[in-house]
């Protein structure tokens, strides 16, 4: 039996949440990161809160996003993102990679009367600039843990690899 995953977002709070179900991956995360730059670039000031509760797996590129659109928005003085309800899969992953002291988690947050209107779609082909997401992406989470150097170096090679056999593409 195949599990579904989505990624939804909509208002909350002043800002924004996305809901994540099953499985954060890299097919959603030149979408996702996308829809939460024009949201940045377009309000003054809004955190991001990610939904967690029905999360059971996130991969390097997925939370690399979730770092790089964190550095932006420090960088910016627009907001924050918020973990919420994580499970206990998903604080084990962001604790390994070295991010549960820098994302605050909220437990047990009460989320009512939500409007996830848009659904991120997965983007199965990647394209130069999705290739360049990827590559920062994991180079944000180079940066915060030394433990992740190792863990990514090389992916990170990899893609520079990729990187440059589609620059000329």
């Amino acid at each position: 039996m195949s599990e579904i995953s989505k990624v939804m977002v909509g208002p909350f709070e002043g800002g924004v949440l996305v809901k994540v179900t099953g499985r954060g991956t890299m097919e959603f995360c030149s979408q996702l990161f996308d829809y939460l730059i024009a949201r940045i670039e377009k309000n003054k000031s809004e955190n991001i809160y990610f939904e967690l509760s029905e999360t059971n797996y996130l991969d390097s590129s997925f939370i690399g996003v979730i770092v790089s659109i964190e550095k932006k928005l420090q960088k910016e003085s627009r907001g924050s993102i918020v973990i919420l309800n994580p499970t206990e899969k998903v604080k084990e992953i962001l604790s390994m990679m070295g991010l549960s002291e820098i994302l605050p988690m909220k437990e047990n947050a009460k989320i009512k009367n939500i409007e996830l209107s848009e659904e991120i779609e997965k983007k199965l082909e990647k394209d130069y600039n999705d290739i360049k997401l990827l590559l920062e992406s994991h180079q944000n989470l180079m940066e915060i843990n030394p433990e992740n150097k190792k863990r990514f170096g090389l992916v990170e090679e990899m893609l520079k690899q990729e990187l440059e056999r589609n620059k000329n593409e």
